[in-house]
């Protein structure tokens, strides 16, 4: 990392802190870091007018009859006009230029950012840092240059921004880059602290992943929330069509996004769901920016466009089917996002009603949800997808009167007029939707899951290894850890694992035993590495740094690569302490395996790579407590089920995707949760939800646990069952 510095004595450094990474939209990479004079300290703050929570917050919950539309305003818009030339202050040295620019806006829940010109060269990046908080956003990149030449990104929570960018000497042009629009977030509608007032929808409201929502599992992937040009909020839908080719069209109201500046300054954001029943906060880094309006109505109020990015696979997209028949469905659901809030589902067990929603709408152009059985929508929820008893989109939320107290009247467009009833291609949904011209009145709804090897997490320890963090010692000399620092000269650390056939590795779990930092160093690597190799590693397919400071102690740590890693045959997953200061301590758990001299561990020192048993004096092997991540695999392998004592039982689906429930079947009774207990591969008990389905069948849900194996255990008949189970999210 390149370090800026100036010509005198220094009085601030801006230590700028390990990335997290918060979205697709950014590529990654740590800020360079600029040490200040006292003279520079604020020349490059700007601070906005101040904002009034109290008179915002009455205007956005406002009384839902004094308007039928359901959009939800949480932030305060300062449009703005600043540039690398008007604002800011620049740094060089011999290779970078770098501008950086702080705006405040005091007592912000989080700010965002529009960049109303946005144009990079090749290897210049930008940056966003909270002053405060140290939360990173970015790389902006070239690859976030677009036709529209805007950029719209995802608030990050802070008061105070720095903005940060840097472009190479000698880039083949001068970045362009303008803010023209920083609002002020006086709602909280980022995952940070005590920054999200989660709940602030109503308390009727029902989570995604409740026992009454069984059955949407998939249907709810289709959903996003999209915050529309830095102030307002609503919700979408991604749609099939009849090509199936994943083209990411995303179904909400026009009076959300209404014309091509609004399309392009939208970010969409996937996945924001609780795990559970429980109300917790969701990960927000699953985001896209920008699209392009293909198709709107405002007397039907539907707006149809197209995201500028395919939805990586990771946001585990799925794209809604729909149904343009005229029949009432017999019962519905909505799935939203009722006040930014995680999302929330709506049922109807009822027929649905043809309606006008008012003299400004098409006549009998709506359905009519006369009183929702479970849950409701609130401001925020507009453009949410109303789907049929078949799971099936028949229309968008335009907004209704519907509240906790008295949850009657929602109003959603009819999907079956804005299929054609007007002949303009910009104004009906056919052209886009069905671009084969295949008049179907029906298309089911398409994951791009399907078809495809799933990926799944493998490991090399067994079922019965203990764990164990083992000491170097030469003698009655502790000379540190045969997995992490040490004095006896060990700098590389690998685990093998073979396939018969290629495999791509994504990532991999490290079972951190021990960590501790020498607090003088910002940040301490260490480099984790995939080689090929027969008998030892040998060619270096892939190195990438992570930071241990980020580490947790006790627990699996999954090191997600930047890009996946083919291997075929046998290979080694190792890691590299060479980056490592004087005081600082690591140690990952090893299989302490007395009586089995099996060993897949090997250790590098100055003479080469060797295997671990040949430098423990018992002979022991050990195997690394990892688990690696991988796709397309044909001969890695994972027990489906370990049944003990002969008792039959099934576990399915094995591996686990997403939302998806593990269903547990046994011949004899179980209960739920009294005879379940869920562990992670370090043998800790995981709190998973447990649902009843029958005297011999429960469902178990993995959301928001992190991808590796789990050992289910069910006590049934009076004796136990254990299944391994594999979990992707």
């Amino acid at each position: 990392m390149i370090l800026f510095k100036t010509i005198t004595t220094f009085i601030f450094l801006l230590i700028l802190f390990p990335i997290m990474v918060k979205g697709q939209i950014s590529q990654g990479g740590t800020p360079v870091r600029i040490e200040k004079l006292k003279s520079v300290f604020t020349d490059d703050l700007i601070i906005l007018p101040s904002v009034d929570h109290f008179k915002l917050r009455q205007a956005s919950f406002r009384d839902p009859a004094e308007s039928m539309l359901k959009p939800f305003q949480f932030a305060h818009p300062f449009d703005v006009s600043f540039n690398l030339k008007n604002s800011g202050k620049w740094y060089s040295d011999n290779e970078l230029n770098v501008w950086q620019l702080r705006i405040r806006s005091e007592g912000a829940y989080s700010l965002n950012v529009i960049f109303g010109r946005f144009k990079l060269p090749e290897n210049a990046r930008l940056f966003l840092i909270g002053a405060n908080s140290g939360e990173i956003k970015g790389a902006y990149t070239s690859a976030n240059n677009s036709i529209s030449q805007v950029l719209a990104v995802e608030p990050l929570a802070d008061d105070e921004l720095i903005i940060q960018y840097e472009e190479p000497k000698g880039a083949s042009f001068p970045g362009e880059i303008e803010i023209s629009r920083v609002s002020h977030d006086f709602i909280g509608v980022t995952a940070s602290g005590t920054h999200r007032p989660l709940g602030i929808s109503g308390a009727c409201n029902v989570n995604v992943n409740c026992d009454v929502a069984d059955g949407t599992e998939e249907i709810r992937d289709a959903v996003c929330r999209i915050i529309i040009a830095g102030t307002e909020i609503c919700t979408g839908t991604l749609m099939n069509n009849t090509r199936h080719d994943r083209t990411p069209f995303l179904l909400t109201a026009n009076h959300c996004i209404n014309n091509e500046r609004n399309a392009s300054l939208s970010v969409f954001l996937f996945n924001y769901e609780a795990p559970s029943c429980v109300s917790i906060d969701s990960d927000v880094s699953r985001s896209l920016s920008g699209s392009s309006l293909k198709a709107s109505f405002d007397s039907l109020d539907f707006a149809l466009v197209q995201l500028n990015n395919s939805v990586p696979y990771a946001f585990r997209p799925y794209f809604a089917g729909w149904n343009r028949k005229t029949q009432a469905p017999s019962s519905s659901v909505s799935i939203h996002h009722p006040l930014g809030d995680i999302k929330k589902i709506a049922i109807d067990k009822d027929i649905a009603q043809t309606a006008t929603f008012n003299s400004s709408y098409v006549a009998r152009g709506f359905w009519k949800i006369l009183r929702w059985d479970n849950g409701v929508t609130e401001s925020g929820s507009s453009g949410g997808p109303l789907f049929d008893q078949n799971k099936q989109v028949i229309g968008t939320l335009t907004g209704g009167a519907a509240t906790c107290q008295v949850p009657t009247n929602d109003f959603f467009e009819k999907f079956s007029l804005a299929w054609d009833y007007r002949k303009e291609t910009t104004k009906q949904l056919k052209f886009w939707l069905d671009p084969v011209n295949s008049n179907v009145e029906k298309l089911d709804g398409l994951s791009p899951a399907a078809g495809t090897t799933l990926c799944k997490p493998f490991t090399n320890i067994k079922d019965k290894d203990s764990y164990a963090a083992i000491q170097i010692i030469n003698g009655f000399t502790k000379k540190g850890y045969f997995s992490g620092s040490n004095l006896a000269g060990f700098t590389d650390f690998a685990e093998q694992f073979t396939s018969t056939k290629n495999c791509e590795v994504q990532g991999i779990s490290l079972g951190i035993a021990k960590v501790k930092t020498n607090p003088l160093f910002a940040q301490s690597f260490i480099n984790v590495q995939v080689y090929e190799g027969n008998e030892l590693p040998e060619t270096l397919l892939y190195s990438e740094k992570y930071d241990i400071k980020k580490f947790w102690v006790d627990g699996m740590n999954y090191l997600k690569f930047k890009s996946p890693v083919k291997t075929n045959g046998k290979f080694f997953i190792s890691y590299n302490i060479d980056e490592l200061h004087e005081g600082d301590t690591l140690a990952v758990y090893m299989a302490n395996r007395k009586s089995d001299s099996t060993n897949s561990f090997y250790l590098k020192n100055q003479s080469g790579w060797v295997t671990y048993n040949s430098q423990n004096l018992s002979g022991d092997g050990s195997a690394l407590l990892t688990e690696l991540i991988a796709c397309n695999v044909d001969t890695l392998s994972v027990d489906s089920v370990i049944i003990d004592k002969d008792i039959k039982a099934i576990f399915y689906p094995n591996p686990l995707k997403g939302n998806m429930n593990l269903t547990v079947k046994t011949a004899d009774e179980i209960n739920c949760p009294e005879d379940v207990a869920v562990y992670d591969l370090l043998g800790k008990l995981q709190n998973i939800s447990c649902i009843s389905n029958g005297s011999n069948e429960l469902m178990l849900n993995f959301s928001g646990k992190r991808p590796g194996l789990y050992f289910v255990h069910i006590e049934a008949g009076g004796q136990t069952i254990v299944g391994k189970i594999a979990y992707i999210p």
